[in-house]
């Protein structure tokens, strides 16, 4: 019996050995078989230069290499939350009833200030875990690690539910190289955006540029919005100009998916400041929640901006901005340097086509002058010679035939005074003298006018472009501006005269129409708006049916009247 003792205690030792000699290859196998994997793995990744592609294929890869069952990215914005999270093994139903993407709080957050990876058996059981939303996946052992570009921590790398239970040291090891080979093929690829970025920015100048340069009668402010849009792949690029006391940006031409919220838009950013911009600095501002004062303002919306000042000849500071709404990118210095070699080309632009606006006016003003010259020389003189004469017959013609005569002289008479008006109005003009009353006045029955079959006439008698008193010269063009309204949306007037007079301190305006008349008053808002201005200047507001049908309005004010007490504008166009 001793003898067999002595052959086999030997043997069970050699088996022993052997077994662990085994176990160990096995052990080997395994790492060789993971490294080549690891190898496999970092040559996918780095030979991708598709940013969005090398994100996705770093997670997919990851559960495949370290056999989790989920894998996921978080990458961090500039505030250190998670901007973008992407995901491997929940599929688009579950994705749904989770909702919301993580925010990096939590165990999440944690891992972007931790210096090693983080391994756990247990996910629940680290006090750091703040649970998990209504229909996300059960979820138990964990290891995250972060991914680096440079020096910088660009995101990091999160995988749960080992397949063999548990992440092992090897499982941490590999998530360690897999990190760093992200980092790298992250980097690769953000050099191979940034260069095609580059070319296609190069390309863009260089074609705003011939644009600009070969034709000089062509709109360029929209193809050059289209263009900076392009490049930085926003949503919206508008011009706009400072309001330096509200702070706002005043949209004066746009381009991009939100347009028709924007058209003639101000904008307001809700506790932050456009005013840097104001002493000629670039602002960015990114989550900023964002207003739009329109015709159909909106809530307050979140919104990423790039906004750029650059001055025109005229001095007028004007910014270009480019946006981003609700989830769109955010911006960075590297596209402020793009708005602001776009904003040289936009300068040289509006200030072409403010000198063709410029060269337009001067021809036309020539022609103004050349027809008033005409009608003065030719027209009047001739309309005044045939007045002549039909007074001289109409004193020697007795009874009807004479009166009608007569009536006739008077017509003529009116028809020069008409005539001289509009020589005074073309030599006149507003856009060269500046905003006068008279100016502003037939601006005003211009635009209502275009409501009617047949314009209205106006008559001006006396020193209307001598009227200094804002104030009244104010309350007259709302008193216009009411009586036109009144005429154009209620009275169903065909025609309308208008005569403005001033004479012996004071001014006076009648409005008369061929309408339905002024009715029963039972809406007398805007009547009482002008009763009250015509009491402010001493002066008298009447409104009454014509006898030949039709309504009669007569306001009056006295000039240089101390105002009584004065309330706040209201602008007219309440009905009657």
């Amino acid at each position: 019996m001793d003898d067999i003792w002595d052959v086999k205690g030997p043997r069970l030792e050699f088996e022993t050995l052997l077994a662990q000699m085994v176990s160990r290859a096995e052990e080997m196998m395994v790492s060789q078989s993971r490294l080549r994997d690891l190898i496999r793995v970092n040559h996918a990744i780095t030979s991708d230069l598709d940013l969005d592609s090398v994100l996705r294929r770093i997670v997919e890869m990851a559960t495949e290499l370290i056999d989790a069952e989920f894998a996921g990215m978080g990458v961090l914005g500039d505030d250190r939350r998670i901007e973008k999270f992407i995901h491997s093994g929940i599929d688009a139903e579950t994705e749904a009833a989770i909702g919301r993407q993580p925010e990096g709080k939590g165990l999440l957050g944690a891992i972007i200030d931790a210096a090693r990876p983080v391994s756990l058996t247990a996910l629940g059981d680290d006090p750091r875990s703040v649970g998990f939303p209504a229909g996300h996946p059960p979820m138990e052992s964990f290891l995250g690690a972060q991914i680096r570009v440079r020096d910088e921590i660009y995101g990091n790398l999160y995988l749960a539910n080992s397949r063999s239970g548990t992440f092992s040291p090897d499982d941490v090891e590999l998530a360690e190289a897999l990190a760093a080979t992200a980092g790298i093929a992250i980097e690769n690829a953000r050099q191979f955006d940034e260069s095609v970025r580059r070319e296609r920015w190069s390309r863009e100048l260089a074609e705003a540029a011939r644009g600009v340069m070969m034709d000089d009668e062509g709109e360029h402010i929209p193809q050059l919005l289209k263009r900076v849009r392009g490049v930085l792949e926003a949503e919206m690029a508008v011009v706009c100009t400072i309001d330096p006391v509200a702070d706002e940006l005043v949209v004066e031409e746009e381009v991009g998916d939100h347009t028709p919220a924007l058209a003639h838009a101000r904008i307001r950013a809700v506790d932050k400041s456009f005013a840097p911009c104001l002493d000629g600095d670039a602002v960015v501002l990114n989550r900023v929640r964002l207003v739009l004062d329109n015709a159909e303002a909106e809530e307050p919306t979140l919104a990423n901006l790039v906004v750029v000042p650059f001055a025109k000849s005229t001095g007028q500071r004007t910014v270009l901005c480019v946006a981003n709404l609700e989830a769109g990118a955010v911006f960075g210095d590297r596209d402020v340097q793009v708005v602001q070699s776009f904003t040289s080309h936009l300068g040289v632009i509006m200030d072409r086509a403010e000198v063709r606006r410029t060269r337009q006016r001067v021809v036309m003003l020539e022609d103004r002058n050349r027809i008033a010259r005409d009608l003065h020389d030719h027209v009047i003189q001739r309309l005044f010679a045939t007045g002549l004469s039909l007074q001289a017959t109409a004193s020697q013609v007795d009874g009807p035939a004479g009166g009608r005569l007569s009536d006739l002289v008077h017509e003529i008479d009116g028809a020069i005074t008409q005539i001289r008006q509009s020589i005074f109005a073309l030599n006149h003009d507003s856009e060269r003298s500046g905003s006068t009353p008279r100016s502003r006045i037939v601006s005003i029955v211009e635009r209502l006018g275009e409501h009617l079959a047949r314009r209205p006439t106006i008559v001006f008698a006396g020193p209307i472009d001598l009227l200094t008193d804002d104030e009244l010269s104010h309350d007259v063009e709302a008193v216009i501006s009411e009586a036109l309204t009144n005429a154009v949306r209620h009275a169903e007037a065909r025609s309308i005269d208008i005569e403005v007079a001033v004479s012996e301190g004071s001014i006076s305006v009648s409005v008369t129409d061929d309408g339905v008349g002024p009715g029963p008053m039972s809406r007398r808002s805007g009547l009482s708006n002008l009763e009250m201005r015509a009491r402010k200047h001493d002066g008298e507001f009447s409104i009454v049916a014509r006898p030949e049908g039709g309504t009669a309005l007569s306001w009056s004010g006295r000039i240089g009247s101390p105002p009584a007490a004065r309330p706040p504008r209201a602008a007219g166009g309440a009905g009657r």
